[in-house]
Order: C-alpha cells, then sequence, then structure tokens
C-alpha cells in the first residue's frame, strides 16, 4: 500500500485533499474583523448596473484605476487582462504606468501560440530545475504591461477544486511570481532574484537577499490559506462607491489593493475548500495575507514517511491482536489510534503543518478490512475442525460449548492433565461372537456401543476409541471437568447397568467389565502425518486397561485404580460399596466398586 502511495503520488493527493478540504472547514480561523492593510476593489454586480455590461470601456477602468491613485494606496494589483489593442488603451496605459501597478499574465503548459512578451525582470538563480516550467502563456498588450507583471493563475486539482498555487514558474531564464508574492516583494522592497533552498522543515523558496521566504510542497506548490468567503478577512470595496466617490478619504490609503470582479457574469470564480463558488481575486488577498503574517500552510518534509511509519506501526499492531482471534480489541485499538493521529494532525495544522491523514487511515483499514474476514474465515475452518474433530467423541451439548468457547479446547496441542480414563469390555463376547452371523453380530454390536456411547455421554465423557467389542471413555477433556473422577465412577456403573439392560433385550449372554484410572496424562492430538487422533497416553491409561482385564480375577465387574480413589468422596472411595443397578422392573443386579488395593 505504501508502495502504491509513493509510485502514485498525484492519485494519493486524490485521496488526502478531500481530508484536507475536511480539516479546513472545521479549523477556520477566528474572525479578527477585516485586514487593515488590504482590500478588494470588486466590480460586483452593482458597479455592472451602474456602469454596464462587462467589458468597460478602456477609459472607464482607466478613470477606476485613476480614482483608487488618488486615495493613496501602497500597491495596486490588477486581476484583469487586457489582451486586445484598443482606441483608448493610451489613457489606460498612463493610468498603468504608475511604479506601484502590478499587471497580470495567466500561463499554461499547453502548446498553444503565446500572446505578449513574457516579463524578464525575475530570476531564479539556484537549483531552480524543479520549478514549474511553462510553453505558453496570454499576456497584456504591450502597451498595457504595468511596471510590475505577475501571473493569476491557479493550480486545479483533478476534482475542479483549487487549493494551491506556484509562487513562481519559469520560461527558460525568465521567471514570473504569483500576484500576491509579487505583490509582498515589492512592500519589503526584495530583490527580484530567489533560490530553493532546504531547510528543516522542507524546500523554500527564498529572496536572494533572504528578506522572503516561502515553504513550499514537494511539487513546488504553495497552500492558499483559505478562509470561509463570510469570513470577511479582507475588506469588500465595490467600484461603483470608487467612482461616486462615496469612500472615507482616509480608507485605502496605505492599503495594497487587489482590482478584480465577484460579479457572477463575468465568470471570475472557483471552487474551493471552504466553497464551492468562490471569487477567485480573493485567492491572491487571502495569500498575500498569509505572506504578510508569515502564515504558512505546508506538509513537513518527512511528514509521509513519518505517517506511513505510524500507520505501519499499528497495522503489525492489529495483526498481532487480529491473529489472536480478538476482533473487537482490534476495532477499539484502531478507533483510538485514527483519533489519536486526526487529533494530533488537527493540533499540528493550527501551527501551518499538514500531516497527511491517508497513510494512517490506509494502513489502519487495510488492515482490518483484509485481516479480520480472514480471521473469521480462519475461525469458522477452525471450529468446522473442531466439530469434525470431536462431534464423534463428545455429546452435542459439550459440541455446542466447544464451538462457542473454542480457546477453552484442553489437548489442541498436547499437554499434561489430570484426567481419569476408562475400559469397558464385554465378557464371552468372543464365545458368542463364533457362533453369530457376522453381520446379525455387527448389528448388535452397533447397537450395544450406541447404547453403551450414550450413557458416556450423558455423564460428560468423551469416546476415545472403540477396540472391538471395548471401548474407551476419558473424563477432564476436551473441556475441564473438576469432578471427572465422580463422573467417571458413576459412568462405570451406568455402563454396567446399560448392558445388563441391553443384554435383557436381546437375550444376549454377555456382561460388562469395566477399569477405571486416574493420573496425570498427556493429551492431545497423536499420530503420523497421515492419521492422527485425540487421545491420552501415560501409564494411568495402561493402568485402566488393566484394571478391566483384572476384573475376571475378581467377582466385581468395576475396579478403580488408586488415582480414582483418592480423588472420591470417602463413601465411594474408601472401602468396597454395594451399588444397586435396576436393568429391568422389579430385578436388582449387584455390582461392586472395587479399590485396587483390596485385591492384593
Amino acid at each position: 500500500m505504501a508502495t502504491l502511495y509513493f509510485a502514485w503520488p498525484e492519485q494519493a493527493k486524490r485521496l488526502e485533499a478531500p481530508l484536507d478540504d475536511w480539516r479546513i472547514r472545521l479549523l477556520q480561523p477566528d474572525n479578527t474583523g477585516p485586514d487593515p492593510r488590504l482590500a478588494l476593489i470588486d466590480i460586483d454586480d452593482a458597479s455592472l448596473a451602474q456602469e454596464g455590461r462587462w467589458p468597460w470601456p478602456r477609459a472607464r477602468i482607466a478613470k477606476l484605476i485613476q480614482t483608487l491613485q488618488a486615495h493613496e494606496p501602497a500597491l495596486i494589483g490588477v486581476d484583469i487582462l487586457f489582451p486586445d489593442q484598443t482606441g483608448q488603451s493610451t489613457t489606460l496605459a498612463d493610468a498603468l504606468s504608475a511604479d506601484n501597478i502590478t499587471t497580470s499574465l495567466v500561463w499554461t503548459t499547453s502548446g498553444i501560440p503565446a500572446h505578449g512578451a513574457l516579463p524578464e525582470k525575475i530570476r531564479c538563480l539556484n537549483d531552480c530545475e524543479a520549478l514549474p516550467r511553462i510553453r505558453s502563456w496570454i499576456n497584456n498588450t504591450s502597451a498595457l504591461q504595468g511596471h510590475e507583471q505577475a501571473h493569476i493563475s491557479p493550480i486545479t486539482d483533478s476534482d475542479g477544486t483549487v487549493r494551491r498555487v506556484f509562487p513562481l514558474v519559469c520560461h527558460q531564464a525568465t521567471c514570473v511570481e504569483t500576484l500576491a508574492l509579487s505583490l509582498m516583494r515589492q512592500l519589503l522592497g526584495s530583490t527580484p532574484a530567489y533560490q530553493l533552498r532546504q531547510q528543516h522543515s522542507g524546500i523554500a523558496l527564498t529572496s536572494t537577499d533572504n528578506l522572503l521566504t516561502v515553504p513550499l510542497e514537494q511539487d513546488m506548490s504553495l497552500r492558499i490559506p483559505w478562509y470561509s468567503p463570510n469570513g470577511n478577512a479582507i475588506p469588500w470595496v465595490s467600484a461603483k462607491d470608487v467612482l461616486n466617490n462615496h469612500l472615507p478619504d482616509d480608507f485605502l490609503n496605505g492599503r495594497v489593493l487587489i482590482l478584480g470582479s465577484s460579479a457572477v457574469g463575468l465568470h471570475d470564480r472557483i471552487s474551493t475548500p471552504t466553497a464551492p463558488d468562490y471569487p477567485a481575486v480573493e485567492a491572491h488577498a487571502l495569500l498575500l495575507q498569509g505572506l504578510l503574517n508569515q502564515n504558512f500552510w505546508s506538509t513537513p518534509t518527512h511528514g509521509h514517511r513519518w505517517a506511513w511509519a505510524i500507520g505501519l506501526a499499528i497495522a503489525l499492531l492489529l495483526t498481532r491482536v487480529i491473529t489472536r482471534q480478538r476482533p473487537r480489541a482490534a476495532l477499539v485499538i484502531a478507533s483510538i489510534a485514527v483519533a489519536c493521529w486526526g487529533l494530533f494532525a488537527l493540533a499540528r495544522q493550527q501551527h501551518g503543518e499538514f500531516w497527511p491523514l491517508v497513510p494512517v487511515l490506509a494502513t489502519t483499514a487495510g488492515t482490518l478490512l483484509v485481516l479480520i474476514p480472514w480471521t473469521s474465515l480462519d475461525a469458522i475452518r477452525a471450529r468446522d475442525i473442531l466439530q469434525r474433530q470431536f462431534s464423534h467423541y463428545v455429546a452435542p451439548p459439550v459440541l455446542n460449548r466447544i464451538r462457542q468457547h473454542p480457546e477453552q479446547v484442553i489437548g489442541m496441542e498436547p499437554e499434561r492433565r489430570i484426567m481419569t480414563v476408562l475400559f469397558a469390555d464385554m465378557r464371552n463376547f468372543s464365545a458368542y461372537a463364533a457362533h453369530i452371523d457376522p453381520e446379525y453380530l455387527a448389528n448388535v454390536l452397533q447397537i450395544i456401543m450406541d447404547r453403551l456411547t450414550y450413557v458416556i455421554h450423558q455423564h460428560g465423557g468423551t469416546v476415545d476409541k472403540y477396540i472391538g467389542d471395548a471401548v474407551m471413555a476419558f473424563w477432564g477433556a476436551p473441556l475441564a471437568d473438576t469432578e471427572h473422577a465422580l463422573h467417571g465412577t458413576e459412568a462405570a456403573a451406568a455402563l454396567c447397568a446399560e448392558m445388563d439392560r441391553v443384554a435383557a433385550e436381546y437375550n444376549l449372554p454377555l456382561k460388562l467389565s469395566v477399569g477405571v484410572n486416574s493420573g496425570e496424562v498427556v493429551v492431545g492430538e497423536f499420530g503420523s502425518s497421515h492419521r492422527r487422533s485425540y487421545t491420552l497416553i501415560g501409564a494411568p491409561v495402561n493402568l485402566a486397561a488393566h484394571l478391566e482385564a483384572a476384573t475376571r480375577q475378581t467377582p466385581y465387574a468395576i475396579l478403580l485404580g488408586p488415582g480414582t480413589c483418592a480423588l472420591l468422596p470417602p463413601a465411594i472411595g474408601g472401602a468396597p460399596v454395594e451399588l444397586q443397578l435396576s436393568s429391568q422392573p422389579g430385578t436388582t443386579h449387584a455390582r461392586g466398586l472395587l479399590p485396587i488395593e483390596a485385591t492384593h
């Protein structure tokens, strides 16, 4: 993502620009009243209604400028082009020849024929190759070119919005200032020569006498400090009031005046970050005001790199959190991180620094959009694996708990646990099977195992495996069971009773023998790369199998190992007891529970 950002900077600007506009509208500066140093002389709709539609006769414009000169302004910038020669141009030429007048031209990078001569007063002396190059221009006729000339061409972005201007453009060795920069240089009395310098805050355009320094963006442009059009940051004066002498005598005295038009019919309006329909002439006045106040808007030199570094750090943190199956925590972290960066950017904007928002937003949103669905699918796959892995081992309620809380599953990786294991085998099964049809035997065995499995599940056990006519089960995994010894012992008695019921129903000469033992085992998936199973290994497992086999040398169907006896309540584990197990109404069978020590 960062590579795309730096590989296609223009596309990146398109993403960043609306966010910059939002910040500009959000942080409009306090209105301190009209600036006493500046004024906009506006050929507005009221002036057109009084003096007639545009274009006015050159003599009328000359009269307007002469009337302005009578108020003794410091400078006058004329944001109007006069590319054609007319019979009344002599009067206007006299008005424009004053040494405090700056006339305007427009430039383009297209190959259309140039109109008028390009002024040759301004030079760039050092490191000027990076400055934008113009191929064509439209200037006033030579008679109407003032003492100073400047360009009035803004930069219109791909969305039609004006946000910046090139303070200096060049054609071969000749350069042209933008109107605001030209007026600022004249106010300071600075030399008409510039150079580019690398400063700690970025690239700057400086005059050779160091009286004027302007910070630039990486593309050599200068941000215009936009204000709301209703902010009255610059006083507006109607040209009609000037011509009618309706102004106080000293109102325009010593001010820098910019002559232009806000009339809708003259189409000299632009779209800006603060308004879709904005008088273009005010852009020059706002930029000049920013130069006078040394209020510059610029992106720090390493702003994009720092923003990407912060964004990547956030992405790494989110990746770690999301891969640990904590998407909600990731969303909270992402919200806090983006909010903190946004607040930092807004705070720095009040000092003229435009820190990029897109790198942090893009990396954060991209990480969430990619990883959260991926981890969700991964979680679904993991649940499916758990379901396939345990659906034949545990009862449906236990399986539902595993689905809801997969992090509680014991033995996803082999681990040591104290558990209870049970082996149950049918006595006389081999002799019975020798005289039974195989198909019938298979059906009988399935019935028996279904019934025994149901009993194990009812007592919270997990079926490990079926070994011919035997079954192995355990308690304490995949979900923890603090009373695994008691549940395993109760299941042993219930299994014997259930076997008696099945034998009675199907007239089977079969009994069940059970061995139960508890102790520290290793639980998890074991096997080969071709086949694995979830099971237990350890000495307590082997002892449980031996106990089941040993029942044939005792009068008891169930033998408990010492580990199980140690974990049972005294009434059950302390000595042999008799459990009454009802197999059918009206009949009673006795099965003994005997600690292994009692067989010695």
